[in-house]
């Protein structure tokens, strides 16, 4: 079976990163079985030059490039556009792009990653060839731009609701995410579906050592729905009680710096980095908080369990689902008081996850287990 589909290289892209683990586990048992061809656009912001895929060869993926270059800015599009339609014509070259790769390797399956303007193009140029497609919702687009303008945010609303097509399998790593696309995006029950969360990569597993209880941890983009407001309230409010902890954000300095002007000596910046270095960043965490207002799945806080390391969750994540069957639910939160996280925080950092609960969370979603699930997905189409 060949199967195409965008892809997105970037450290902090939560998409590539769960795709690069089930191309790995792919790898393993089904390397005679499955070929996958990955297609990145070069102008897409999830994309970098050197990425996920740098010193991590597969035998059954191919990479391809769509050079994007000369095509138009999202943002100035979408502050122009009228509809859909107007989205559609300014990437009509995008499009075409992938109706060219798509007929040259004539794929078995199109697997489309995400809902953003990327993977909406690919939808656009695989809806009306008779290949089955899958739609892996990894992120709800009202969700994340529900604080835009009112214009460009109902534009991107319509195109959300514009996959919205029994053509499609939809593909979800969470009931949460199903639940509200169903309730909110689409407005009606999706039968043709499957819930399958997130896989870990298993060097996170092989972390031995307990994060010291003074370092809070935070991995994510610096946007709207993760929440930074509840960071930034954090630092301060730490600051104020004595300064105790210390903050590692693995997220953007500049944007970060830009909103706090003050009490920054309680605060390490990294920059993305490769999985396996983001593994050892867990290992010297005491606590991971995840505060998102909302996310399909949540692979962070999944992570830094694996490596052995406390992680927070807001009760709107997807990831709250394997929590509850682990039995952590005392550590999944509703962010809503910064004292109250503060003291949560000063009960569990530093303490270890128990080798029991890592190793049935490892039964439940280790790359092995999950690209299983997948493949038996792929198969049925």
């Amino acid at each position: 079976m060949k199967i195409l589909t965008n892809v997105q290289t970037s450290y902090l892209a939560g998409i590539g990163q769960a795709f690069l683990s089930l191309l790995k586990g792919l790898e393993k048992d089904y390397s005679r079985q499955i070929k996958i061809i990955g297609v990145k656009i070069t102008s897409d912001p999830n994309v970098s030059e050197k990425g996920i895929y740098d010193n991590n060869k597969i035998n059954n993926f191919k990479l391809l490039s769509i050079n994007g270059e000369k095509l138009p800015g999202f943002g100035e599009v979408i502050k122009k556009a009228e509809g859909i339609n107007d989205l559609k014509n300014n990437y009509e070259e995008l499009i075409e792009n992938y109706r060219k790769l798509i007929t040259k390797e004539s794929p078995d399956l199109v697997l489309i990653n995400g809902t953003y303007y990327v993977p909406w193009c690919l939808y656009i140029a695989a809806k009306d060839t008779k290949i089955p497609i899958i739609l892996h919702y990894h992120g709800i687009l009202s969700k994340e731009v529900s604080h835009w303008e009112e214009k460009p945010r109902l534009i991107m609303n319509e195109m959300e609701r514009n996959f919205d097509n029994d053509r499609l399998f939809y593909l979800f790593p969470s009931e949460l995410a199903r639940n509200a696309v169903e309730q909110e995006v689409f407005g009606h029950q999706i039968y043709k579906s499957a819930v399958i969360p997130n896989p870990i990569p298993d060097h996170f597993f092989k972390v031995k050592l307990v994060g010291d209880k003074k370092n809070i941890g935070f991995v994510g983009r610096w946007s709207k729905i993760k929440n930074p407001d509840f960071i930034k309230k954090m630092v301060n409010f730490s600051y104020k009680k004595g300064d105790k902890y210390k903050f590692n954000l693995v997220t953007s300095k500049k944007e970060f710096k830009k909103e706090i002007k003050k009490h920054l000596k309680n605060v390490n910046f990294f920059e993305p980095m490769k999985s396996r270095l983001l593994a050892k960043f867990y290992e010297k965490m005491g606590v991971v908080i995840s505060p998102s207002y909302f996310e399909t799945y949540g692979n962070v806080a999944q992570e830094a369990i694996a490596s052995g390391t406390p992680a927070l969750v807001s009760s709107n994540m997807g990831v709250t689902e394997t929590y509850k069957k682990l039995g952590l639910e005392d550590w999944i939160l509703d962010f809503s008081s910064v004292a109250g996280v503060y003291k949560k925080i000063e009960e569990v950092s530093g303490s270890e996850v128990s080798e029991k609960i890592r190793q049935n969370l490892k039964e439940i979603v280790s790359e092995n287990v999950i690209s299983s699930r997948m493949i038996k997905v792929f198969k049925s189409l």
